[in-house]
């Protein structure tokens, strides 16, 4: 069942140009018809196939961002002393040697971060297949969507139109036909 209902609103675009940036008699005003349409749409099924590609595309840049800041983060901590200020203040509760080793954070982080990829992937579809069961029983989810398309006035309103004959010359006033 689809709803339809249409609106139509004016809207007013003022337009200044750049030559003259400070003089307000140069600006021009042009009146614009929006045409907005509200419909109503509902959702009743998601391709968990479609899930699962977006997702693990997502989740794999998601992985490769967080573990490129991580790398680049420890670069830097190391670079300005604060990882040796850490151990130093793990050491001084009582152990008697405290390391970071770079090399097995990131070994352990990438292997992680694999897991975590899987792992949220097979829950985004999950997830997908629980909402289709739900909507089976309930009917959907409805949805509101407004369409607006702007349509340019080709012709002011009320704008005289100079008419010139032989003889005379008249001014009429001519109706804007809508399209």
């Amino acid at each position: 069942m689809t709803a339809t209902s249409t609106v139509t609103a004016n809207v007013v675009r003022v337009e200044e140009s750049p030559k003259a940036a400070g003089d307000a008699s140069k600006r021009s005003i042009r009146f614009e018809r929006m045409n907005v349409r509200r419909r109503t749409r509902v959702v009743r099924h998601i391709d968990p196939w479609s899930v699962f590609r977006v997702a693990l595309a997502a989740h794999f840049v998601l992985y490769f961002v967080l573990l490129l800041a991580g790398v680049l983060l420890w670069n830097v901590a190391n670079a300005t002393g604060t990882v040796d200020n850490v151990e130093r203040f793990m050491e001084s509760f009582g152990w008697e040697t405290f390391e970071f080793n770079g090399g097995e954070l990131f070994h352990q982080a990438w292997i992680l971060g694999l897991f975590a990829v899987v792992g949220l992937t097979g829950l985004a579809v999950l997830a997908a297949t629980t909402f289709n069961l739900i909507t089976d029983l309930v009917g959907g989810v409805r949805v509101t969507v407004i369409e607006s398309r702007v349509r340019p006035r080709t012709q002011a309103p009320s704008a005289p139109k100079t008419v010139q004959t032989s003889k005379t010359t008249k001014t009429t006033r001519t109706k804007e036909s809508n399209p």
